[in-house]
């Protein structure tokens, strides 16, 4: 027999109500469920159901507390818990008709939205929004024609990433970008492809700058070929204080270059090439120039080895003038070179669209439920089987039932 009043209240001197205020029914009912679908239904002109727990609070009420279908506040203890065993803990939505929603998921905060973000998290003065994992990512994002991630300041860095501890900070700038990447001890920002540019940096001022200030360490590196389109310059320091730029020499062939000097005895000498010179250069297929330091009748080379090459005067002279030398190796490192081979890709080529067209919603949603499944235990898949076969007059009662008296 139902009970009709204007309110209830519950003063806490009845013995029977020494743990729960209210308390209905839970005696099993169809597949075991509790008789009723809903074990509370409030409707109020400011808030459904208000829940205070701990000593007594003031309701703290706000542009979105103060009128709310359910209102939880406690000054030392959580203000609204959800939790679930197989399902979600806590599920947000605005907008209506959201028929899109993904199915099999499992999470301790699921939000859904149509046009407006699924979850906002806002601070005046800490993190908006903080994740931890302990084996998985911190933050994961999907998207199917947007960044998976997007990261936005005002003042500050768009996104930074950190593996472990932070690395130095970047000396003369302000070490602040959209992007930066940190680390003490592993790689500050990584970029691969395999069909692409691992990483691009494009600027009306500088692409890229390698900067480095512990002594031997190296700006760049490239382990590879190395293509460049326009100038390459070394900036060197004048003494005025400026910076002048000197250019780099440039061949259709690929060279190594050594310098040296030497003095001729009664008109001949041999000269032995550097040993570490002569690893790295092919066999005798080198170029000498020579430059007689005094008066002579003119220098040559008589012949070449792997090993030295034999520097002697004109028509049999006999001086013993110095001179200094020039040698142009081939680099025996590289194979299959050609001479001015075309180059058609000066830049990098455009981003290729996807091989396969963009995956419409409903495809995306049916993703999104297989990574669900894939993600859940056996016990929330049994869950969501049970969910699926129950009566749908228990899934959706409908219509409020009159009060009985």
């Amino acid at each position: 027999m139902g009970t009709l009043a204007e309110w209830f209240f519950a003063s806490g001197d009845d013995p029977s109500f020494r743990d729960n205020a209210f308390e209905n029914d839970s005696s099993g009912g169809p597949q075991g469920l509790p008789a009723y679908p809903f074990g509370v239904v409030g409707y109020g002109s400011a808030g459904g159901v208000v829940g205070c727990g701990g000593p007594p609070i003031t309701r703290l009420l706000g542009p979105y507390s103060t009128f709310a279908g359910v209102h939880g506040t406690a000054r030392d203890f959580t203000g609204v818990a959800g939790t679930s065993v197989n399902h979600v803990g806590v599920y947000g939505q605005v907008e209506d008709g959201l028929p899109f929603v993904p199915g099999g998921m499992h999470a301790g905060v699921l939000g859904a939205a149509n046009t407006q973000p699924g979850v906002i998290g806002y601070s005046t003065e800490n993190d908006g929004c903080q994740s931890y994992s302990k084996a998985r990512n911190g933050v994961s994002g999907l998207s199917v024609s947007g960044p998976g991630v997007s990261g936005f300041s005002v003042s500050q860095n768009g996104v930074f990433g950190s593996s472990d501890s932070p690395g130095p900070t970047v000396p003369n700038t302000s070490n602040i970008a959209g992007v930066v990447g940190s680390s003490d001890r592993q790689h500050g920002v990584i970029g691969t492809s395999n069909a692409s540019v691992g990483v691009i940096g494009f600027s009306h001022n500088i692409g890229v700058l390698g900067y480095v200030t512990a002594p031997g360490a190296i700006a760049g590196q490239f382990i590879g070929d190395l293509q460049v389109t326009g100038t390459k310059a070394a900036v060197v320091p004048f003494p005025d204080g400026t910076h002048r730029a000197l250019y780099c020499m440039e061949s259709p062939e690929l060279w190594f270059e050594d310098f040296g000097a030497a003095k001729l005895r009664r008109g001949r000498t041999v000269v032995k090439l550097d040993e570490n010179v002569a690893k790295v250069i092919k066999r005798g297929d080198y170029k000498v120039f020579l430059t007689p330091e005094g008066d002579c009748r003119g220098l040559y080379v008589r012949r070449k080895s792997a090993v030295s090459f034999e520097v002697r005067e004109f028509m049999g002279g006999k001086s013993s003038v110095a001179f200094s030398y020039r040698i142009v190796g081939r680099r025996k490192d590289i194979r299959g070179h050609r001479r001015f081979a075309k180059f058609d890709k000066p830049m990098p080529p455009p981003a290729r669209r996807a091989r396969r067209p963009a995956p419409t919603r409903a495809a995306f949603i049916a993703d999104l439920e297989r990574r669900a499944r894939a993600r859940a235990t056996p016990a929330m898949r049994k869950s969501d089987r049970e969910v699926a076969a129950m009566p749908p007059a228990i899934l959706n009662p409908g219509r409020r039932r009159k009060r009985r008296t």
